[in-house]
């Protein structure tokens, strides 16, 4: 009933920020053409045959704790879930998504990109440092983003070398010690030849979280992140680009927070945790325009790797589930891992002035992940030993995408993809002398498959300010092993899981009104997923044990999207998103992890809400808001217990006249701390990923 009233009264208000649009036509302005670059190709999202959002990069707040979450902040029926944990945050959009959590490295069923180069689940999200903008596609995307784009696709596209001078420091403090410091630096290196970017940023805040094992808090982050741009064009039909970039974020947090324990959120861990990404990028692009077509090559490299330290033996978890309190030190966990990534595309584009647009190439995708871990445990023989696990992945694949206009209003949207997936698996284990474990264990193996993916739309131009559009596209998530080779430990196989598809279905409406002041977007889709993806934990007996297997389940719902400027100075978005979600018939794998027909899929809200308030007055002030609602969730499979709702509210009220700035910010201003994953250990018992409290704090800039 409270996610109800709450979407009702943000629905209210959502609907009656619009209603000044209509009264005040002399003074408003008319709303800038945003463009999409996602779809390899520059598209006007007006007449895009799919459900989209894009998201300013001024936009962006500066709470960098989540960043995960700041890029589905203003995405309807887009959701991030995960540990709170560097590398380990997931993203679902209409309700597909991981089952769980994901099983390795490639299992994300959202496809991610920096600058059109595909990531790994390890690579979300970049540091959001210097962005132009965020892409997010809703529906699946596997025709030009092959495997694991099945759910959709989120591009982050950063600012580019266009030869612009811009220098600029930035700085920032506020409460519970948060401090942004930034640099960016830009300008022509050679008049109309060669042109350069570099940004960089550190940043960081306090933990609040007590550890009444240990002493002091957990919860404290920090980030350093840089990058280099440079633009060369030797001619007016070729240009190169070269983009470098590393960032290395440090987080403090524990994902085994006892949830119901009265003053939740304290941890009862033996150490603080350790967990730190660093990742390096490079990207090498190069486009020659010729008379009918350009060419563009797309080489990316990336070193993703992870450290990880924690206590899988929380005291304040285990006497509520029936354990007795281990020895202090006797569970840690110490992993490291790492994902070297290389990306390869070919492709060939229409040319702009062409009546028919068309994308064609091929690319190749290479994944080498290793893991070593150092387990020890005082309750589970899943938990105690040392795994040495490698796991490569290839992906080759040609793909091809064409829009053809029939008449003047009437088009057709079509492309497909054929690929081929092969992975290895190579694991080591050493026991520890766990009960049940065995001394060692390896073993050797390998999965492939080859598969198509396609889409076809139809979009009709009802007048140049009204568009409607229905399509029906496939999608495949990759199949492989799991990242922890649970198993090796009792001496069994790891059994790879199979691969997911799916078939969507979506029909649409784009409207601009009140001489193009107002756009409106409203979508509607059906999701049908076969051999969704799962990681469940079998519940029936102790040491609990985990399953990676995979169930059948459908999404339906539909999403609504606004943006209007008001009178001059006056922006306003935002989006309401539904969503229903429901588990097929149990198989004899799932239905020990509790799975019955009509559940819902975990981790997915029915109703998320968004809004975006921009306002500039007295020539020299502005004020923003950022309102964002994620309903219920259930938290794991058998449905016995939901994550709660949320609502984050951000703001900023500052004054800039010339090249200076002075403003002030507040960030989760309700002090509402959301909870972006839980697991249960019982019907009543479960542990919770919790996100960061309220920030207050001042902000600076200058421009040179």
């Amino acid at each position: 009933m409270r996610e109800l009233k709450t979407l009702l009264l943000s629905t209210a208000i959502f609907s009656g920020v619009w209603a000044p649009a209509a009264f005040a036509e002399e003074e408003a302005t008319i709303l800038d053409t945003i463009f999409v670059t996602g779809l390899k190709r520059a598209d006007e999202l007006f007449e895009l045959p799919g459900s989209a959002s894009v998201v300013e990069g001024d936009g962006i707040t500066t709470d960098s704790d989540t960043p995960g979450a700041a890029i589905t902040r203003s995405t309807p029926n887009a959701y991030m879930g995960g540990y709170g944990q560097p590398g380990l945050d997931w993203v679902s959009i209409r309700g597909v998504g991981p089952l769980g959590q994901p099983a390795n490295s490639l299992d994300n069923s959202v496809g991610f990109s920096t600058n059109g180069a595909a990531t790994s689940a390890f690579g979300y999200p970049p540091s959001l440092l210097d962005v132009e903008r965020i892409e997010v596609f809703r529906g699946p995307q596997g025709t030009l983003f092959g495997r694991n784009a099945m759910g959709g696709l989120i591009n982050v596209v950063t600012r580019e070398a266009d030869g612009e001078r811009e220098f600029k420091l930035r700085g920032e403090y506020g409460t519970e010690g948060h401090y942004l410091a930034e640099a960016i630096a830009a300008g022509w290196l050679k008049e109309d030849l060669l042109a350069a970017r570099l940004a960089a940023r550190f940043q960081g805040q306090n933990g609040d979280v007590p550890n009444v094992v240990v002493g002091g808090d957990e919860g404290d982050s920090q980030l350093a992140a840089m990058r280099g741009t440079v633009q060369y064009t030797p001619s007016e039909y070729t240009r190169v680009n070269l983009i470098l970039g590393y960032d290395r974020d440090e987080q403090h947090n524990n994902y085994s927070l006892y949830y119901q324990y009265p003053d939740f959120p304290t941890s009862g861990s033996d150490v603080i945790p350790e967990n730190t990404r660093d990742r390096a990028e490079g990207t090498l692009q190069f486009e020659h325009d010729f008379e009918n077509f350009t060419f563009t090559s797309l080489t990316n490299l990336q070193d993703i790797r992870l450290y990880g330290k924690v206590d899988t033996a929380d005291e304040l978890l285990f006497p509520a589930v029936g354990y007795p309190i281990p020895a202090r030190g006797g569970d840690i966990s110490i992993a490291k891992e790492r994902d070297l990534i290389f990306n390869q595309e070919f492709r060939l584009n229409s040319s702009e002035s062409s009546a028919v647009s068309w994308v064609a190439g091929v690319n190749y995708f290479r994944s080498d992940y290793s893991m070593n871990r150092d387990q020890d445990s005082t309750y589970s023989p899943y938990s105690s030993g040392k795994w040495d696990t490698d796991i490569t992945a290839q992906t080759f694949a040609l793909f091809g995408d064409v829009s053809l206009p029939l008449t003047d209003k009437l088009k057709i949207h079509a492309g497909g993809r054929i690929a081929h997936d092969r992975q290895e698996l190579d694991v080591t284990y050493t026991g520890k002398g766990f009960p049940t474990t065995v001394s060692s264990y390896s073993q050797d193996s390998e999965t492939s498959d080859t598969y198509a993916t396609g889409r076809f739309a139809v979009s009709f131009d009802w007048t140049d300010s009204f568009m409607t559009y229905a399509s029906v596209s496939t999608g495949y998530a990759s199949g492989g092993y799991e990242r922890f080779t649970l198993n090796a430990a009792v001496g069994e196989p790891v059994v790879p899981f199979k691969p997911s598809t799916i078939i969507a279905y979506e029909a649409g409406a784009r409207t601009k009104l009140f001489d193009d002041r107002l756009q409106l977007g409203v979508s509607v889709y059906y999701n049908d997923v076969n051999d969704g993806q799962l990681t469940g934990y079998d519940l029936s007996s102790l040491p609990i044990t985990f399953n990676f297997v995979n169930q059948d389940y459908q999404t339906y719902g539909g999403e609504i999207e606004a943006r209007a400027e008001v009178v001059d100075g006056l922006t306003i978005g935002g989006g309401v998103g539904l969503n229903i979600s429901e588990l097929d018939a149990p198989t004899a794998e799932t239905a020990v992890l509790g799975v019955e027909e009509g559940n819902r899929v975990p981790n997915t809200p029915k109703f998320t809400v968004s809004a975006d308030v921009d306002y500039r007055f007295l020539e020299d002030f502005y004020a923003k808001l950022q309102y964002q609602y994620v309903g219920q969730r259930a938290m794991d499979l058998g449905n016995t217990q939901d994550l709660p709702d949320y609502h984050i509210i951000n703001t900023r009220l500052g004054w800039n006249k010339g090249r200076f700035e002075v403003y002030a910010y507040g960030n989760n201003l309700l002090d509402e701390r959301p909870i972006y994953f839980g697991a249960p250990y019982s019907t009543t018992v479960s542990t919770a990923a919790v996100g960061p409290g309220r920030t207050l704090g001042l902000g600076v800039s200058l421009s040179f």
